[in-house]
């Protein structure tokens, strides 16, 4: 099991492109995977890609559960319900590393310990009275855990969507994790950076398609990210999602055609019927490697 540690840091690591902290980008529902980690602009209650201002507009219960390699796995719920003239939601995520031998300078064992991270995130968005548009902010709590070592955060991210009801488009802006870390004085040696996203989705007409593309720009990053993907909603509720990013050239591992073609892609399906939904998402790695998620939402 101690062999899982560094395994487990080299793929987490592999998941993000160079952050401060890495789990803040990794994936926490089923359409972010389907969609390649494109869709801020699509509602999710435990999404963590996603404009605050962005929220289902009834009562809604998701919970999800996402697979990562090396048995990392993220553990997700999500509620969301209309609140003062808006709307309110509050999820809860927790990401376990698993758990791994401890040893001391002697390499006597010290017992079993375990490794993860934990966010509290509560929101609030609503629409603007005389304009097409919509506001939203969220606050989270997070707390990220290795043995004894323990390192906390509160931060706040901020965002507005314009809606252009005639050309069926949506078009927003995002700004994330603007916030503190504190505590941990051992392993708090990066820090959380802020991002600003530009989001936008189409819903084409002769298509049953909708469009999202998103571009995200991190502090002290050179290149922003450019996301793509797309939600195919077809007969009986059944929908059909993919989508890939910039990051399909830093994935390209050049091993072969195929891995080339995939890697840094998503592919998704999900089903809906009466009040419940079903959605399944994979992302695929240059490597080869992938990621699996389920998630269930219930309408009420």
């Amino acid at each position: 099991m101690k062999k899982l540690f560094p395994v487990s840091l080299f793929l987490i690591s592999c998941l993000i492109a160079e952050t401060g902290f890495p789990a803040f980008d990794v994936f926490s529902s089923s359409a972010e995977l389907g969609l390649g980690g494109a869709g801020f602009l699509n509602p999710s209650p435990i999404s963590a890609k996603i404009n605050p201002a962005v929220a289902d507009s009834g009562r809604l219960f998701s919970t999800s559960i996402i697979r990562f390699p090396a048995s990392i796995t993220s553990q997700n719920a999500g509620l969301s319900l209309p609140w003062k003239s808006g709307v309110g939601s509050i999820s809860v995520r927790h990401i376990s590393y698993g758990t791994f031998e401890g040893y001391d300078s002697d390499f006597q064992s010290t017992g079993t310990y375990q490794s993860g991270d934990t966010w509290l995130k509560v929101g609030f968005a609503k629409p603007m009275s005389r304009l097409p548009i919509r506001y939203g902010t969220t606050a989270q709590y997070f707390s990220s855990t290795l043995k004894e070592h323990q390192i906390k955060a509160l931060l706040f991210s901020f965002g507005s969507v314009l809606t252009l009801h005639r050309f069926r488009a949506k078009f927003g802006v995002s700004f994330h994790q603007v916030g503190k870390m504190f505590g941990g004085e051992i392993l708090a040696n990066g820090s959380i950076k802020t991002k600003t996203v530009l989001s936008g989705s189409k819903q084409l007409i002769h298509l049953p398609l909708t469009l999202f593309l998103d571009t995200i720009f991190e502090k002290n990053t050179a290149e922003p990210e450019v996301f793509l993907g797309g939600n195919f909603k077809l007969k009986n509720g059944l929908q059909i999602r993919w989508g890939t990013s910039s990051r399909k050239l830093d994935h390209n591992t050049k091993q072969d055609f195929l891995r080339s073609t995939l890697g840094a892609s998503g592919f998704g399906i999900g089903f809906i019927s009466g009040a419940t939904s079903i959605n399944y998402g994979a992302f695929i790695f240059g490597s080869g490697v992938s990621v699996h998620g389920l998630d269930i939402g219930i309408k009420f």
